[in-house]
Formats: C-alpha cells, structure tokens, sequence
C-alpha cells in the first residue's frame, strides 16, 4: 500500500463542495424520497417475498424491479410520499457537528441540534432504551421486519450522533439518550452458538441472521460506551462479538455478509468499510493487538480486491446478484471515512481517502451541489436524491476528511 502524500489543496477542494452540498441541503429541505420506498411498497415486498420463495417464479418480477432501479430510479414518487430516516438524520447531525467544531460557527450547531430532535423523536418504541430503524417494512431474505424494528446498523449511527453532541457540549440529555441506546444493544439483541463455538448476535430483537456487519456495530458501540460511561459490563459484551467476526475473517483477510449458509454469501465494498471503520473504533479503546492484525489483513484486502487498477471502487469481490452497479457513491462515502478512521494506524490510508474524495467531487457532484446515487452499468447517471442512501453519508464523509486535513 505505501505511504502517500496528501494534496495541500484537498482541504479547499473538500470545503467548496461541503459548501455546495450545504447550498443544495437548504433547497431540499431534511425529506427526501428513498432507495427503498419501492421496495417498502406492497407491490415491492410481495416481489422481495416471492424471488427468496422461489427464484425461478420471482425471476421475472425481481428483473423488472431492478430494471426499474437502475434505469428509471424518478419512479420511487409514485410509491411514497418524501420523509426522514434515522440514518440520515443522525449523519446529518454528525456532519453538522463536526462543522460546528471546525468554524465555532453556532449556526452549525443549531443545524445539528434540529436533527437530533427528529431522532430523539424517531427513535422506537417498547425496548430498553432508545433505538432505531427503517420508516417502511422491510423484506429479506428471513423474514419482513414491520415498521419500528429497531436495527443495530442502525442505532449506533444514532448513539454516535447524541455521544458526539455530548463531547461537544455537554448536554446532559444527549448523553442520557446515548446511554439509553446503549442498554438496548446491551440487552435486547438475540444471541446465537455459533459452529465454530463464538457467539453471534442478532440484527433486530426479531431474528437469527448471523451478519458479520451488525456485530461488528455492536462491537463499535458498546466498546465506546463502556468508556463513556464507565460500564465494563457493556465491554463483556462488545467482547462476544470481536471473537466471532475475527473467527469469521476469511484466510484473504475478507469477510462474507454472512459467514455460514448460503443466503447472503457475498462481500461487497461499503459493508467491508463499515466492519473495518467499526473494529477500528474497537482497536483505538482496547488496543487488542488481535483486531490490529484484523484491520491491516482486511485493508489489504480491500485494496487489492474492492478496486480497480484506476483506483475506482468496485462494488462487489464475490457478487450474489448482478445489481448492475457501475459506480456505487456509498462506497465511496465509507471509504473516504475508513481511511479518516485508519490515518493514524494505517500509513497511506488517508492519502487514499482524499483521492477517493478528489475523485467523487470532480466526477460525481452535481452542479446543484448534491451528488449522484450511481452510476449503473450501462454508464446511466442516477441523479435521485435520498438522505438516507448516499448523500447524509457523503456529507459527513467529506466533513471528517476535512476535519482532519484542515489540522495539518
């Protein structure tokens, strides 16, 4: 991989397009329609449900919805009115934050405040603390999670945000809902036995899917929270999912969506950042020299398989389905915060994330200052704009690149 130098003029490319994201962001408002409100739609479960039942029947169906998907992605308004998500408001007011600590501008910090109320009020109901998920049913490949399952790849993103506005501040109420958050991941997940004799827990308080991602999210969260709040009991636990991911870790140094049977056997590119940026979380508190190891196999590996000779991402290493996916921008949003994650562990690292950035400004950003959903594989530009999937990820993204750069 080597050691890179970083552009001295990345901090004032990264700002003007933060200052355009930020003009576009004024303009659309914090609703936007969303990548699966046809897939949330009656007409979209029935097809998800159908292909897992039988994919020679589902067939036909599932390619019509891609085709939808991919060359006429406008259609999602007809399917649901525009709305919020979790996920994006709590990167929105991460973003907001980090602007606020940047400037000292209070104009920052009222904008990341005001999403932090519309999380709080989001937040689901009937758990041990506060938590998080989708506004529309959700169909895979188990089960079909109701509207207000909570997800643990969710409500980390909202246990970060309110942590962070506690750093920042000090409000005593973000740092009781953080704690509160973290009692649910604590208590409410589902553990399995797994062959191999680790523990896995479950992605909602619903199923038994064994997700390397989500317990890797869980391993981030209760790993911090076991520091903020001075709780080892919350480390036990973070503890019982960093033994099953690092068991599951592929001899190439890559990790499978789900490690055992034959149901999500793929590894793509953003799903491996989130497992290495959430192990890394895990490494900068407890130093384990066995998640060091993890990380430097895993970032080998996703350079060398998860990108061409271009340096472009690819999407998939070991693809399911053809998505039809040329240029994802959500892999690009997590790799440019891997790499803002990994600076001071993984020489070059944040050398990459600025190219990555330089490349998604130049390439990929629109003139009205929002960016492309993707690029399909037909060369066709997805211009839909969704909080949720990528733009709340690239705008917090960019805003820890320039943190970071701007120090230097």
């Amino acid at each position: 991989m080597g050691t890179q130098k970083l552009d001295n003029n990345l901090p004032m490319v990264v700002n003007g397009a933060i200052e355009r994201f930020l003009k576009w962001l004024d303009k659309q408002g914090p609703t936007s329609h969303d990548l699966m409100d046809f897939y949330g739609s009656k007409a979209g479960i029935w097809i998800k449900e159908l292909y897992f039942k039988n994919k020679l029947l589902g067939l036909p169906f599932a390619a019509s919805a891609l085709i939808q998907d991919a060359i006429f992605p406008s259609i999602v308004a007809m399917y649901r009115k525009p709305g919020r998500e979790a996920i994006g408001d709590a990167h929105y007011a991460m973003a907001f934050l980090k602007l606020y600590q940047i400037t000292n501008d209070s104009k920052y910090l009222t904008k990341a405040e005001s999403y932090l109320t519309a999380l709080e009020q989001s937040s689901c109901k009937g758990y041990s603390g506060h938590c998080w998920g989708y506004t529309y049913p959700w169909q895979n490949t188990e089960c079909l999670y109701p509207i207000g399952t909570p997800f643990i790849t969710v409500t980390p993103y909202g246990y970060w945000a309110f942590a962070e506005h506690f750093n920042t501040t000090g409000s005593q109420k973000s740092y009781e809902i953080a704690e509160s958050a973290a009692k649910f991941a604590a208590n409410d997940l589902l553990k399995h036995k797994m062959p191999n004799g680790t523990v896995c827990t479950s992605y909602s308080p619903l199923d038994s899917r064994f997700v390397i991602n989500a317990n890797t999210y869980r391993a981030a969260m209760l790993t911090e929270a076991s520091e903020l709040f001075k709780n080892p009991s919350f480390l036990t636990e973070a503890q019982i999912n960093i033994d099953f991911v690092l068991s599951y870790q592929e001899p190439d140094g890559s990790w499978y969506y789900e490690p055992v049977g034959t149901r999500d056997r793929f590894i793509d590119n953003f799903h491996t950042c989130f497992v290495l940026r959430n192990l890394t979380r895990c490494y900068k508190i407890t130093k384990d020299e066995k998640v060091l190891e993890a990380i430097k196999k895993g970032y080998a590996f996703y350079r060398d398989k998860l990108f061409r000779p271009d340096r472009t991402p690819i999407h998939f290493a070991v693809q399911k389905h053809n998505k039809l996916r040329k240029y994802e921008m959500y892999d690009y949003a997590e790799g440019i915060n891997l790499g803002c994650f990994l600076h001071d562990i993984i020489p070059g690292a944040l050398e990459f994330s600025g190219k990555l950035a330089f490349d998604l400004i130049t390439r990929f950003q629109l003139k009205d200052g929002h960016f492309l959903t993707r690029v399909n594989s037909f060369g066709m530009k997805h211009k839909v704009a969704y909080h949720r999937w990528p733009q709340g990820q690239l705008f917090d993204a960019l805003t820890h690149l320039l943190s970071i750069t701007s120090k230097k």
